[in-house]
């Protein structure tokens, strides 16, 4: 691409109807999004110099590596350090992800705070897990510990307390059969804290169970 090209042939790709198909001087060049052809002024008989090429390469990659974080985000929320993680592992380049996830979270795609208080209320209505367990798992999701924070601070006491308890009810009834009480307390205590729950909420939930 060391000079200019004129373009002979554009051809929609039949494989994908997204891709065209660029011919320079007779020859496939490259394929780019169609939805490039437009803003570039693509057309049969326009010279296309290297630096223009250029450019409209790596604007068909950025779009190639949205297109990975649509898919990537089609399943489930995403964390912003999740997608970018993503589109490191297939090869983009920090610059292109960085494009991408600007877009992303310009489109509402991306919401790290939002992101944190949907965790928060599901993990710990759905699955019963207290604040340490949640953080924890926000944090390895790359979400910032003051979004964490916020979110876990909309969390009601109530609920929290009344999910400790429903665990700590199950759990005991397997732990019946255990004869010596301190052990069964130690026992319900590990395992209310493995599910995170703070020291504090597991003393109040097991005195309840305890009380005569």
């Amino acid at each position: 691409m060391s000079d200019a090209h004129n373009i002979t042939r554009l051809v929609v790709q039949k494989k994908d109807p997204d891709r065209v198909s660029v011919y320079l001087n007779g020859a496939f060049a490259f394929g780019v999004h169609v939805d490039l052809v437009a803003p570039f002024g693509l057309a049969v008989g326009r010279t296309l110099t290297p630096s223009e090429q250029a450019r409209l390469l790596a604007a068909d990659t950025v779009l190639q590596a949205r297109a990975a974080a649509y898919a990537y985000l089609s399943y489930r929320a995403r964390t912003e350090a999740e997608v970018r993680r993503k589109l490191r592992d297939k090869g983009y380049a920090d610059d292109v992800v960085a494009q991408v996830v600007t877009r992303l979270r310009e489109l509402a795609y991306l919401d790290d705070a939002a992101y944190a208080r949907a965790y928060a209320r599901a993990r710990l209505s759905g699955k019963g897990h207290g604040p340490r367990r949640i953080r924890a798992d926000l944090l390895r999701r790359g979400v910032a510990p003051p979004l964490i924070d916020a979110a876990l601070a909309e969390t009601d006491d109530d609920d929290l307390l009344a999910q400790a308890r429903r665990h700590a009810e199950k759990r005991r009834q397997r732990l019946a059969d255990e004869p010596d009480p301190r052990i069964r307390r130690r026992k319900l205590t590990d395992f209310l804290v493995r599910r995170g729950f703070d020291y504090d909420t597991v003393r109040r939930v097991i005195e309840e169970l305890e009380a005569p």
